[in-house]
């Protein structure tokens, strides 16, 4: 008995892994934006295992298959330690991050809540690089265990892009399959 009342404690203590996102958000629902339902709290935390629609969870299998077709590698990933020149827009950054081959970086759009200097950031960013095409396919990624790419996956397919791919494990599950990345610098921040 006092091994199966042991086991009992140790599976609801368990931190919440790979459970669906509904899960996660009634477990711990002061992490969560009650407006938005964006994670805004431990960033760094496991993920759950979907995304609500239009967004699409795909594995280090089919995110590799999305590059070779053209798709394009957002890289979500924090300016941890950083913050950008306000004068000048560049981004100061405390260490190299190294990313998939060809990724764009937009450093803290995956935030919870967003200033509005970092929602125009977001949103003149992909406009540019998509060309205003609200269907080019945009494989959203930062590391394994992080809601950044969560957030940022589903902030921009609320912002009407239709082919939305979240990569939720990241640069860990690229070099999971033998994948290389590469460095990366932080895309400017427009302070005009």
């Amino acid at each position: 008995m006092k091994r199966l009342f042991f086991l009992l404690v140790l599976i609801c203590a368990a931190p919440l892994a790979a459970a669906p996102y509904a899960e996660h958000q009634a477990r711990r629902p002061e992490l969560f934006d009650p407006e938005t339902g964006y994670r805004i709290g431990r960033q760094r935390a496991p993920t759950p295992d979907d995304i609500p629609a239009p967004a699409v969870l795909v594995t280090p299998q089919e995110a590799r298959a999305l590059l070779a077709e053209g798709a394009l590698a957002l890289d979500v990933f924090a300016a941890q330690q950083s913050r950008f020149d306000e004068l000048e827009g560049t981004w100061l950054v405390s260490e190299q991050r190294l990313s998939l081959p060809g990724a764009v970086w937009l450093p803290e759009v995956g935030r919870g809540r967003l200033s509005d200097i970092m929602q125009r950031y977001l949103e003149d960013n992909l406009a540019r690089m998509t060309a205003g095409d609200r269907a080019r396919a945009l494989l959203v990624y930062c590391v394994a265990d992080c809601w950044m790419s969560w957030n940022a996956a589903q902030r921009i397919a609320d912002l009407g892009y239709s082919r939305v791919y979240w990569f939720r494990l990241g640069t860990d599950g690229w070099l999971d399959i033998g994948g290389t990345l590469e460095p990366v610098d932080p895309v400017a921040v427009d302070v005009d």
